[in-house]
């Protein structure tokens, strides 16, 4: 088989071994046509030929007896094991969320039976059911799956029965491409190792916009969704998400340009205006048009929806064929308003037209100011933005800013092109500020955080422009707001069917190149594809712009102009004429620091530690977390003051003393210095920015892997690497950048580093071997 002809040596060149009590070497190789869910066969052994040779041997036996044309090879192998009782596994399993435990598991010792975590996920091993937010065993979907997968094996799942908890690590390949790493642990765990980039985005849009365009039919309806477990279908339908599905189908054309796309546009188009859309005559005698959804409902959002569609297709492929309808959808949604307060009536029966709920969900306003926004800037017809105006009014009133609605996000950054007023702008901000810690922190995808953050940016973009304005950049943490953007960004990443997560499925064909909700039993529904199309959409036009050559770059909080940077294209350089005794500097930390109790990152890092060199307050933990802010310049949210954590601590004597007073001595003003240990395991960060304007960081690594770099994004997609030596050096790095450090071989060693912020930009003279972001 020529995938495994591929795969050998790469794993080969990863794999590591397991101590003893557990078998040496535990691999497992997954495969698939693309058609049906993955064969799994597993082994044990001591020596990685031999067991090579074995579980190879049953791939090609397996797929010969399935008459199988492989397209597909994952392998994986066991790189921690815990030994758990099922008592002790039922309590474990409801710490995680549904769907979200992420670990193998075997049921006996020498993992002869054992399961990888796509195999649980896939087949609803650990899903209780909707009503049921953690993970649970489903005793009867895992007798079913392991009496298949091991010829009639019968679990034992009493209390005492021993079970298995698998950390595993992967390779996958198809047969046109070279074997990709995949992450090994996490929240990113199976998936494959790759930079949130230009040329990611573009083909995560691409597959997204293929696969809503095969889920047009030919009479121009959806196939709704899918339930990809075992390939069920979603039997419901709703016409306003058949609506806003076209929108971000459209906006995906606008990047692809696909033809197959266009003409799924078409049908989907002529099934909404011909058979979703009625016309009606209103009490006033006016035309006027609703979208009609399940049980005789006009939902106000329907008709926001089918504005924004229609007013997009009108900007893309020009004509005025829809102006007319624009006009009646536009006088149906005036017909929902309240001129007097500005509020609208949610939904209305049809066809008496009378009042059926006032409100139901907060995401119809935003909608339906956003469509008549849209509207206007196709028409130029005061009359919609008019509506808006008024909608605002109530919108600010009742403080709709508190809901962090897309919607509305997306509405206020239209109405600020053409009503820049401080109102809108400040209702803007406090529509993403106060949820920025949300969009870092949320552990499922929530694809709509994306468009809640890529509206809000473009609307930031507008502010800094403004001079009356630009003031209210002090309202919003800018640096904390890229970072959250671009995590989420490479977050998403995490809700694509992606071949190695689609292959454990039981119609992979169906679901390749999709988006699913994880939580929702991997559901994939046009509107969940939807939303993460329009989010990309909106990222990669960011990404091709630049993300960092935009009018807040250059900008503080207080949007005072910080000027060009000093050294503009140097990404990492050695400091000039600084050197220190790496060993002796090891030595101080193996037995003067290590000594000391360290300080997690983060509560869930307890793999990632630190001991702080110099803090606020002369502490050994203060500023090995990330310091809290505050809005009031200068100060901190903790109140310890000293922003800077200047004062040394207990274990600043010796050796490391003198490292400091030499920095110190520099002009370069080192603070928060501290040393951070990280076992990395090949977990990889997101690409992230850690300051908004130009920020220096120093690292003088003493223990590390010749495969561990230091990695920074480009404007356009390209990533530049740089590896660290522990060789005496102290590296400056640029943080003001999309950068993250990766670990790609995945080492158990651990890495250390002394690093600290600098309060000072080097200059020229300072900066050796420099190496340039151009």
């Amino acid at each position: 088989m020529q995938l495994l002809d591929k795969m050998r040596p790469a794993l080969e060149q990863r794999i590591a071994a397991l101590p003893s009590p557990w078998p040496r070497y535990t691999l497992f190789l997954s495969f698939s046509d693309g058609r049906r869910r993955a064969a799994v066969v597993h082994g044990s052994g001591a020596d990685v030929e031999v067991l090579w040779s074995e579980v190879s041997a049953a791939c090609q036996r397996l797929a010969a007896r399935r008459n199988m044309t492989v397209c597909w090879l994952r392998a994986d192998w066991v790189t921690r094991a815990q030994p758990l009782t099922w008592k002790a596994m039922r309590g474990s399993l409801k710490m995680f969320k549904r769907n979200y435990f992420r670990y193998g598991l075997a049921l006996d010792a020498n993992f002869q039976q054992a399961f990888l975590e796509g195999e649980l996920n896939g087949n609803a091993m650990l899903y209780g059911g909707s009503q049921v937010s953690h993970a649970l065993l489903n005793e009867k979907n895992f007798r079913l799956y392991a009496g298949r997968r091991f010829a009639g094996a019968v679990p034992d799942f009493a209390d005492d029965a021993p079970v298995y908890v698998l950390t595993t690590e992967g390779l996958f390949c198809d047969l046109d491409t070279a074997p990709l790493a995949l992450h090994a642990t996490g929240r990113d765990a199976g998936r494959r190792v790759v930079g949130c980039d230009t040329g990611t985005v573009r083909g995560l849009i691409e597959r997204g916009g293929s696969y809503l365009a095969s889920q047009v039919g030919e009479g121009g309806r959806f196939h709704y969704g899918w339930h990809p477990c075992f390939d069920r279908p979603i039997k419901a339908y709703n016409a306003l998400r058949h609506a806003s599905t076209l929108y971000a189908m459209l906006e995906a054309w606008e990047i692809t340009r696909e033809p197959a796309l266009a003409q799924a546009i078409e049908r989907g188009l002529g099934y909404l205006c011909s058979a979703l859309i009625q016309r009606v005559v209103l009490p006033t005698g006016e035309r006027a048009a609703f979208l009609l959804d399940v049980g005789n409902e006009i939902k106000l959002g329907g008709n926001a929806v089918c504005l924004l569609a229609l007013v997009k297709h009108s900007e893309l492929f020009g004509g005025e064929q829809h102006l007319s309808l624009l006009e009646e959808l536009a006088l149906g949604i005036r017909h929902m308003q309240d001129p007097a307060t500005g509020e609208f009536v949610h939904v209305l029966n049809y066809p008496a037209l009378d009042a059926k709920a006032a409100f139901r969900i907060i995401y119809y306003d935003g909608e339906a100011a956003f469509g008549l926004m849209r509207l206007y800037r196709l028409t130029g017809d005061e009359r919609w933005l008019a509506m808006v105006e008024k909608a605002f009014d109530s919108f600010i009133a009742r403080k709709h800013w508190q809901a962090h609605d897309h919607w509305l996000g997306y509405c206020v950054n239209e109405l600020v092109r053409y009503r820049p007023e401080e109102r809108y702008f400040r209702f803007g901000i406090q529509n993403v500020a106060g949820h920025l810690d949300f969009v870092l922190k949320r552990i499922t995808t929530f694809p709509t955080l994306l468009e809640l953050m890529m509206a809000a940016r473009r609307m930031l973009e507008r502010l800094a422009q403004s001079p009356e304005h630009r003031h209210l950049l002090g309202e919003i943490d800018l640096e904390k707001f890229d970072r959250a953007l671009h995590h989420r960004a490479a977050y998403l990443m995490n809700g694509h069917f992606w071949p190695e997560y689609a292959m454990y499925f039981r119609n992979p064909a169906r679901i390749l190149g999709s988006f699913f909700i994880r939580h929702q039993a991997f559901r994939v529904r046009i509107d969940d594809v939807e939303h993460y199309l329009s989010g990309y959409a909106a990222y990669f036009h960011h990404l091709q712009a630049g993300a960092r050559t935009d009018s807040t770059a250059g900008m503080d909080s207080s949007g005072e102009c910080v000027g060009p940077s000093v050294a503009e294209q140097v990404l990492c350089a050695r400091l000039a004429n600084f050197r220190v005794d790496v060993a002796r500097l090891l030595e101080h930390f193996e037995h003067r620091v290590k000594a000391v109790e360290p300080t997690p990152y983060r509560d869930n890092r307890v793999d990632y530690l630190g001991w702080a060199v110099t803090s606020r307050d002369g502490s050994l933990d203060d500023g090995v977390r990330r310091i809290p802010t505050s809005n009031e310049k200068g100060k901190v949210a903790d109140g310890k003051g000293n922003k800077r954590g200047e004062t040394r601590t207990p274990i600043c004597d010796g050796y490391l003393a003198e490292v400091m007073d030499d920095l110190q001595a520099t002009a370069l003003a080192p603070y928060r210095a501290r040393f951070m240990q990280l076992e990395s395991e090949g977990e990889e960060m997101p690409f992230h920015i850690d300051a908004a304007r130009e920020t220096w960081r120093l690292h003088i690594p003493l223990v590390t892997n010749p495969d561990a770099l230091f990695q920074w994004q480009l404007p356009d997609g390209r990533i530049k690497s740089m590896h660290l030596p522990a060789d005496g050096s102290a590296w400056l790095v640029r943080v003001d950048v999309m950068h993250r450090a990766i670990n790609p071989a995945g080492g158990a060693d651990a890495r250390v580093h002394l690093l600290m912020g600098l309060g000072k930009i080097p200059s020229r003279e300072m900066l050796a071997d420099a190496a340039m972001g151009v």
